[in-house]
């Protein structure tokens, strides 16, 4: 963190996220202290602002910067600014890069690095979390680092895939890192922080405002060299990443589905107009030649498209020598081999979350189930 991140604290204040203006600022003058000096005779003369942005800079205040600033440092959250040496220069060099990153943990070097990321439904199949599971383990262990969103489904079968590899992964979220988001990931998250990194353009207390998230999606894709779609359906929120991506000029990968899964139809139809099919974490690595990874420690088998749980199916067994309430066995029965989370077995038995919660514990007592990171549940 510079001298100099209140100030583009109070910039990204005064001209709002998403904003192009911040970067115009940063190839204008040699230090933004010059631009907030000139007070609002220079603000005027650059030509870059409108008259409606003039008067909103004008009633910014730095002293809402500093508020946040001390908010940071009390939740231990690093500043990254635009004008940083440590600022990924591949994010700067996008249309509208935020001016200022709240990071909790360490920002990993995507610039030296392979970065990859892994987006998709948060409604994810067993295949997709399987997959998206296999791919960010494959790929971490041979030292690529994986960026996603921290949401459910394909976002944290990612993650978690990573961490439980030993690898490095970012986690970009749509609102302040201290936001009451997804409680449920919040182990994960706070995970992610030891050995890599949760960030944010949005100031600590921001909340999860849907807005956010398309606009997130941008750093995503900033992020890394290449952007997968492990399962969407035709109007995903993923599928904007992916627009992303192209106008960053990344590379676009997506896994073959299941032609029956409606969350394969935009994945498979991205493959028809062009984006690389992955069958196997090799499909990646040989797309990134300059990286120089090295693969000889991972079997090229690892993941493969063949091996589609929806097709080749281990024999899902539930006990039937212990009683249980009407109640629990219906939990029960939503639960298999594959982890699925919590919120999707709310959802398919329409359950309050605390009722669901107390028959979970219930079935773990009774060694018939696990709890695995970011609750996940699979049958033991």
């Amino acid at each position: 963190m510079t001298n100099t991140a209140k100030y583009w604290i109070w910039l990204t204040l005064g001209t709002g996220f998403n904003s192009p203006k911040q970067k115009r600022i940063y190839e204008t003058y040699d230090s933004i202290l010059d631009f907030y000096n000139g007070g609002i005779y220079e603000w005027r003369l650059c030509g870059i602002f409108s008259e409606k942005e003039l008067d909103a800079l004008q009633n910014t205040k730095l002293s809402d910067a500093e508020n946040i600033l001390r908010e940071c440092k009390r939740l231990s959250y690093d500043v990254l600014c635009i004008d940083e040496e440590e600022y990924p220069s591949k994010l700067r060099d996008i249309y509208a890069p935020p001016s200022a990153l709240y990071v909790w943990g360490k920002m990993p070097d995507v610039n030296e690095r392979l970065s990859i990321a892994m987006v998709g439904t948060r409604n994810a199949t067993r295949y997709g979390v399987m997959a998206s599971h296999t791919l960010s383990a494959s790929l971490s262990k041979l030292g690529v680092i994986i960026v996603s969103g921290g949401a459910l489904g394909i976002d944290s079968a990612s993650h978690i895939g990573t961490l439980e590899a030993g690898g490095t992964t970012i986690c970009v979220l749509g609102c302040g890192i201290d936001t009451k988001y997804l409680q449920g990931n919040a182990p994960m998250r706070k995970n992610i922080a030891q050995t890599g990194a949760v960030i944010s353009e949005y100031p600590p207390g921001t909340n999860a405002f849907p807005s956010n998230f398309p606009v997130r999606n941008r750093i995503i894709s900033a992020l890394s060299d290449g952007v997968i779609v492990v399962e969407a359906d035709e109007k995903s929120g993923s599928l904007i990443t992916v627009n992303h991506a192209l106008e960053q000029g990344r590379e676009v990968f997506a896994v073959m589905g299941n032609i029956n899964s409606r969350y394969s139809t935009g994945t498979n139809k991205m493959i028809k107009d062009g984006a690389t099919p992955v069958t196997s974490y090799m499909d990646i690595v040989e797309a990134f030649p300059q990286f120089h990874v090295v693969t000889d420690n991972i079997p090229k088998t690892e993941f493969s498209a063949q091996n589609n749980p929806e097709i080749n199916k281990e024999p899902v067994v539930h006990r039937t020598d212990i009683e249980l309430s009407d109640t629990v066995k219906m939990i029960y029965d939503c639960i298999s081999n594959e982890p699925v989370h919590v919120d999707q077995i709310v959802l398919k038995t329409g359950l309050p979350i605390s009722r669901v919660l107390q028959s979970l514990t219930e079935l773990e007592l009774l060694s018939l189930i696990s709890c695995h990171q970011g609750r996940l549940y699979k049958l033991v």
